[in-house]
């Protein structure tokens, strides 16, 4: 499944605070056209957020590329 969605917010630390907030829940919930989908953390192999937020989870490795 693929969503897109718009930036949520402009201000890093209220990135920051929403995307701890995401990972210490249960669920990852998104509201996709007009309906909830709360989906479980388990269910999920990755996700991919783009661009990064400039504000990132601790601990986080950066500068990594992907190689095919």
């Amino acid at each position: 499944m693929i969503l897109r969605f718009p930036q949520q917010s402009d201000n890093p630390v209220t990135i920051a605070r929403s995307l701890r907030k995401h990972l210490e829940s249960p669920f990852l919930s998104i509201q996709v056209d007009g309906d909830l989908l709360p989906i479980p953390w388990e269910s999920i192999k990755y996700l991919q957020i783009s661009p990064a937020p400039t504000a990132l989870p601790e601990p986080t490795i950066i500068g990594a590329e992907l190689v095919d």
